[in-house]
């Protein structure tokens, strides 16, 4: 057998068997690579040096600083009650339409997402803000549970994302095209998650009844508070669209203005921004391993010839490139339902992307395709993490309905997916205005 074919089964197993037993995937990736590459040139030191280079690139570099800072943003802008403000806003302008409270989750999911990169710690905020008016108004709990859960991974799509981040630094992409084109996709899947919720409830009223009646008094008093972080989302945002600033300096930007804000309305302590650090610190040195692993894996598929391999392989199959989409699709749906985010990313965009570059895909645009599908594994059982926050916020609820609640709203993200690929400027116009 040659070296190059035994050196990809020998990295086959050893994923195989450290995933099953539950090993970080990060370490391994890192591990398949090396023993891959050891294998394949017979030299110890050439598996090694791969991961001292990357390990040193990984910790050096400016671009993942991006990651601790977006993290610290999105701890610091809960603890500040952003939430709770956004959400009584929204419900006082949308409460009265069919499934009102619903559509106010999602709103105030949409609006949290564009300050928060974690999909479960939005999740796991509504469960608590918002599940007492699902029951006063008595709400189906599958149709109230399903908007909780699935609003949480706008987080996934809307920027500041760290799941954007990591594709564009596995697949070597530009991270602030991909986070700036997150935007438009992100707030048309939050709007066919409104759709999908009023027109249900419109034609059965008993899912989702209108909610509390506000005078416009009480209305535009819910304005002012959230006006802040209008001010800080749109500060981000703009700053990385227009050049003035790299999505790092935003990022920065971002959590000074919060900290800021958080002092003079009195709903921050150094305590509560000290807690937001470490938070930064611990997430992020996960987050990195699975970087170093999925870059080291990644260089020892490039160094036997895989990732060629593989690309000549579709090419002779001749598929046309709706069916190598739906390929795509149906592959990263069954992914989703076994293996976290950060994984099939770590995972997978090493090998795919030979792929997208062979088909002449723009990598920016199957990056929001993949993000998207990450929104789906995240409520897609047995794995999806949304699923286990919102039981462990609401525990009297059974996971059966809290599956049985997201899949509606998962079905729009299939939607999106190929709306997308129909029209792909959804995703391409911002990026080209940059």
């Amino acid at each position: 057998m040659d070296p190059a074919t035994l050196s990809i089964i020998v990295s086959a197993a050893i994923l195989t068997v450290l995933f099953l037993a539950g090993v970080h995937i990060g370490a391994t990736l890192a591990l398949a690579g090396i023993v891959g590459a050891v294998v394949f040139t017979g030299n110890w030191a050439s598996g090694l040096n791969m991961l001292l280079l990357q390990t040193m690139e990984v910790s050096a570099s400016y671009t993942l600083m991006v990651i601790p800072l977006f993290i610290v943003l999105g701890s610091l802008a809960s603890a500040s009650g952003v939430t709770t403000d956004l959400f009584a806003c929204f419900y006082r302008w949308m409460g009265r339409v069919s499934g009102g409270v619903a559509v106010s989750v999602i709103a105030t999911c949409a609006g949290m997402a564009s300050i928060t990169g974690s999909s479960v710690a939005s999740a796991a905020a509504m469960s608590k803000i918002a599940m007492p008016e699902f029951r006063r108004f008595r709400y189906r709990e599958d149709l109230a549970v399903g908007a909780i859960a699935t609003g949480g991974t706008l987080s996934i799509m809307i920027p500041p994302s760290i799941t954007l981040v990591l594709f564009a630094l596995f697949a070597e992409a530009s991270v602030g095209k991909l986070l700036i084109a997150g935007i438009i996709p992100g707030f048309m899947i939050a709007i066919l998650y409104g759709l999908m919720i009023y027109v249900r409830c419109k034609l059965n009223p008993e899912l989702g009844p209108i909610g509390a009646k506000f005078t416009w008094k009480e209305r535009f008093a819910s304005l002012p508070p959230v006006l802040p972080f209008i001010f800080i989302v749109g500060s981000i945002l703009t700053g990385i669209l227009t050049g003035v600033w790299t999505p790092v300096e935003s990022a920065a930007v971002g959590v000074v203005l919060v900290i800021l804000v958080g002092f003079v309305r009195r709903r921050l302590t150094i305590r509560s921004v000290f807690d937001a650090c470490i938070d930064g610190v611990i997430t992020s040195a996960s987050v990195f391993m699975v970087v170093i692993g999925s870059l080291v894996f990644g260089q020892f598929l490039a160094l036997n010839g895989f990732a060629e391999q593989m690309v000549e392989a579709v090419k002779l199959m001749q598929l046309a490139p709706l069916t190598l989409f739906i390929l795509f699709v149906i592959v990263y749906f069954i992914l989703g339902c076994v293996m976290e985010v950060s994984s099939i990313l770590a995972l997978t965009i090493p090998l795919v992307m030979p792929l997208v570059v062979a088909a002449g895909w723009d990598p920016i645009w199957f990056g929001v395709i993949v993000v998207s599908m990450m929104e789906v594994a995240a409520v897609t059982p047995p794995v999806g993490l949304n699923l286990y926050a919102v039981k462990a916020a609401i525990p009297d609820v059974s996971l059966e309905t809290i599956y049985k609640g997201s899949t509606p709203y998962w079905i729009m993200n299939i939607v999106a997916v190929f709306a997308l690929y129909v029209y792909p400027d959804i995703a391409l116009y911002l990026p080209r205005m940059m």
